[in-house]
């Protein structure tokens, strides 16, 4: 099975060096943005299975982050997984009507996101 290419965005890097290590590196590659403005720019070399927006960033947030994306036709249908430390119904809502595909609250269980993860990109049986 190839591995899975997994963009995550935030602009905290204990967060980003979290996702890589806690994810499985024989099954996924991860990469890194800051900031929208770099995911942006990283999305024209690489074309990511699932992509990771935390909602709270300076500049762009994750949820114009997240429109931008489904405008994109690029990512228009890659799954959004938002990972984020806002846990409150209003903001999962919101993130689910702005194009988001599902919402891991931090802390973040590793089982758990990489759980999300296959669902999301259909990869649940491996």
């Amino acid at each position: 099975m190839a591995k899975k290419n997994v963009l995550i965005v935030d602009d905290e890097p204990h967060i980003v060096n979290l996702v890589r290590l806690s994810l499985d590196s024989q099954k996924y590659t991860v990469h890194g943005a800051y900031s929208a403005r770099e995911a942006l720019a990283l999305l024209d070399h690489h074309n990511p299975d699932v992509i990771l927006v935390d909602l709270m960033m300076p500049g762009v947030n994750g949820y114009e982050l997240c429109q931008a994306l489904r405008d994109r036709p690029q990512t228009k249908k890659t799954p959004i997984i938002i990972l984020s430390a806002k846990g409150q119904m209003k903001d999962k809502m919101q993130a689910i009507d702005v194009g988001a595909d599902d919402y891991v609250t931090k802390p973040f269980d590793p089982l758990e996101l990489d759980r999300r993860i296959r669902l999301n990109i259909g990869g649940l049986g491996n």
